[in-house]
């Protein structure tokens, strides 16, 4: 069994709009709140964000309550008028999304298509 990692987020504005968020470690539900206080903080700081990257590249591992967060996240920038773009998604998180059909809710039915469409 491996060692949970903590999670780490990085916030960077990008330009007035477009925030982005790295993550780093495990998204569970040790730590996923960090996520969404996180999010929480930026939205209550002033309506100017529109878009919100959140590169995954370097999660570990996201539970059920991860999601959980991922779709609060979602909610609460849609609820802002701010859209969500998942980046870099991990294996584990894409099988994940998939499994609980909740990949084109986050990625938009296009993306389903084109990796379907993949033969790799």
């Amino acid at each position: 069994m491996s060692t949970p990692r903590p999670l780490n987020c990085t916030w960077a504005m990008t330009d007035p709009a477009t925030g982005r968020i790295t993550i780093d470690g495990d998204l569970d539900y040790d730590n996923a709140d960090q996520l969404l206080y996180e999010v929480t903080e930026r939205l209550s700081a002033g309506p100017g964000l529109k878009k919100l990257h959140l590169d995954c590249a370097a999660l570990t591992f996201c539970d059920s309550y991860g999601l959980s967060t991922l779709l609060s996240v979602h909610r609460r920038l849609g609820e802002a008028g701010a859209v969500l773009h998942l980046e870099n998604l991990p294996a584990g998180l894409t099988r994940l999304l998939r499994l609980t059909n909740t990949l084109a809710y986050f990625t938009g039915p296009a993306a389903v298509a084109q990796e379907r469409s993949d033969p790799s």
